[in-house]
């Protein structure tokens, strides 16, 4: 896989930045001048021409505010992710600078310099653009959510906002109404500044880009233990040294509860969830709310084949990171493809999907605004696996004291 990311001026074709992953060389400027030529050619003439394709990869322009052009090359990755790249890396500049900077660069060198806090947001989401779910933000289940929700609801008065969350991990353990009001875009950019922070301890001005492009909130982003963190969205005030002393009084007595929150980690659910041992994996999604979960099985390893060696190509009980892969393909390709195809209109209802191969089987089952996408070991029976999907989806979302 290689990606190049490449931000300029629309009326002068000015560099602003330059960004590459995998294994390519670094494009020289008359290369990005003449890709950016060929977008103010057909722009000229009224033409759009937003991709065309080479032999093993894809060029991508898009503009935004007609003032910056987004040019991406790709290859061994989907058209689809390449564009939700451009889109963020986009979104991600309003995110920190706001949208009047962008609609009017004055002075290039001093726009450049004003993106300091934004480099490390496309250098995060260059590393994760394989893996990520852009439109949906990483969750965990506990069973201490509903009570940590109830508390943070009271702490939310406290401080005078809205918009509070409790993260273990850097992944959401829950959120104030206010903080699910939120588009999935700006909760997806607040999260990746914490990802792409060297501390969890944050006090930064943000832009958000759906809810208020124009006007700075204040992040804020305060330890309470060394995994579980709380996150708000402010003004001016209170201070941080102020905001982070109520905090450390108002949480003092739910230490236990956040420290169990945090053993959940990385297991994502429950200990009181028992998954059928067929189960290597499972993906959760809630659609109305964009968030997700996503969780190996404890299934050891495997051994496919006769003897008890393992077959080339097979699971291993160790290949966490395999079986995780298998599942983003499952959702990309299979779930995913078919949402996008049923969106256009069609009256047809895409309840199920299945995946079947000599090493594994995906199911994936479509109830409400819940999607779970689960990888079994090849021996379970096909016909049981709807079974045994549905009775895991009614585990995982039927328990009061987790919030989903």
């Amino acid at each position: 896989m290689s990606i190049h990311l490449m931000c300029l001026t629309s009326d002068g074709g000015v560099p602003i930045y330059s960004k590459k992953r995998g294994d390519s060389e670094t494009l020289p400027f008359s290369t990005i001048a003449s890709l950016n030529g060929v977008h103010m050619f057909c722009k000229s003439q009224g033409v759009d021409l937003p991709i065309t394709y080479l032999e093993d990869s894809m060029i991508m322009w898009k503009e935004f505010e007609g003032t910056i052009v987004m040019i991406g090359i790709a290859r061994d990755i989907t058209e689809k992710t390449l564009r939700h790249l451009l889109d963020y890396s986009y979104q991600a500049m309003v995110f920190c600078v706001g949208i009047q900077s962008i609609k009017k660069i004055k002075n290039i060198d001093r726009f450049k310099r004003e993106l300091k806090n934004y480099y490390p947001l496309i250098d995060q989401l260059l590393e994760v653009v394989e893996t990520d779910l852009f439109r949906y933000v990483d969750c965990i289940l506990c069973s201490e959510s509903m009570g940590m929700l109830t508390k943070l609801n009271e702490f939310s008065v406290q401080i005078g906002s809205p918009f509070c969350a409790i993260m273990v991990r850097q992944r959401i353990a829950c959120g104030t109404e206010g903080w699910w009001d939120l588009d999935v875009i700006d909760r997806k950019l607040l999260m990746l500044l914490l990802n792409a922070s060297s501390t969890i301890q944050q006090d930064v001005p943000v832009y958000l880009p759906k809810k208020s492009p124009s006007i700075a909130y204040r992040f804020i982003s305060i330890p309470l233990t060394q995994g579980v963190s709380i996150c708000a969205l402010c003004g001016a005030e209170p201070k941080y040294d102020v905001l982070q002393g109520m905090s450390q009084q108002f949480w003092m007595s739910e230490l236990d509860v956040l420290i169990a929150a945090e053993q959940k980690y990385p297991k994502s659910f429950p200990a009181s969830v028992e998954l059928d041992a067929h189960i290597l994996g499972f993906l959760l999604l809630n659609r109305e709310h964009a968030k997700y979960v996503m969780s190996r099985g404890g299934v050891p390893a495997l051994n496919n084949a006769p003897g008890g060696k393992a077959r080339s190509g097979t699971i291993s009980g160790g290949s966490s990171a395999h079986r995780l892969d298998i599942l983003r393909s499952f959702f990309h390709q299979s779930v995913d493809v078919m949402e996008d195809t049923l969106r256009e209109g069609d009256r047809v209802m895409n309840l199920e999907q299945y995946w079947c191969s000599d090493y594994h089987k995906c199911h994936a089952l479509i109830e409400g605004s819940n999607v779970l996408c689960v990888l079994y070991t090849s021996a379970i029976p096909t016909h049981i696996m709807r079974i045994v999907t549905q009775k895991t989806l009614n585990t995982l979302i039927s328990d009061k004291d987790v919030c989903w």
